[in-house]
């Protein structure tokens, strides 16, 4: 008699636990994509680093001008090649880039 009663809650239990594993929350799902998407992305991109009336320009070299904001250090890289890493977005088809690490590359621009 424990023997069967034990073989019927092992058995009950066996087939209620994949249903309880396998439930998703649709809620968690939908929220996932709309965090990613309103993320910016981070990207690096190597270039020359220009100041222009207290605005930084990096011309990268697929010959893209893309508005560079961020620390202080970027003056003391004017009209040298660098490597910033920030975080992207665009705004009026222009792209600019936050800063959050800079990385020397060479004293010069090469043309």
């Amino acid at each position: 008699m424990m023997n069967k009663l034990l073989s019927v809650l092992v058995a009950g239990a066996l087939s209620v636990a994949p249903m309880l594993c396998a439930q998703d929350d649709p809620a968690q799902k939908k929220e996932q994509p709309k965090q990613q998407a309103d993320r910016a992305s981070q990207e690096t991109l190597t270039g020359c680093l220009t100041e222009a009336q207290g605005s930084f320009k990096l011309a990268t070299d697929a010959g893209e001008q893309v508005t560079v904001t961020g620390p202080a250090g970027l003056k003391k890289h004017n009209n040298h090649t660098v490597k910033l890493t920030g975080t992207t977005s665009s705004e009026g088809g222009q792209k600019t880039l936050a800063v959050s690490k800079i990385e020397h590359v060479s004293a010069s621009c090469t043309k």
